[in-house]
């Protein structure tokens, strides 16, 4: 079995950092953090999972934008995020 590895101040690893800590992020808030296109990031980070043969723990809950839209926010489960709870949470 392969482990989980990421390459220091990979934008995968700085996903993984803030969901491993409990935290979710939307769009805008991954694109405040310097993360761009964080659709794809967040892929990369499920391809990790699968490369080391992990089951990947991203969850994604759509909610309302500010913009009168909505938005996807991701988080891991089991890691302490209350949002995992919510009935619209699901598996990426």
């Amino acid at each position: 079995m392969a482990t989980l590895t990421f390459k220091r101040g990979s934008t995968p690893l700085l996903l993984h950092t803030q969901f491993a800590a409990g935290k979710s992020l939307t769009y805008d808030e991954a694109y405040a953090l310097g993360v761009r296109h964080v659709t794809q990031r967040v892929a990369d980070l499920k391809k990790k999972f699968e490369e080391a043969e992990i089951e990947c723990p991203i969850m994604v809950i759509d909610e309302p934008n500010n913009r009168g839209g909505t938005h996807v926010r991701y988080f891991y489960k089991g890691f302490g995020c209350p949002l995992e709870n919510d009935p619209g949470a699901r598996k990426y």
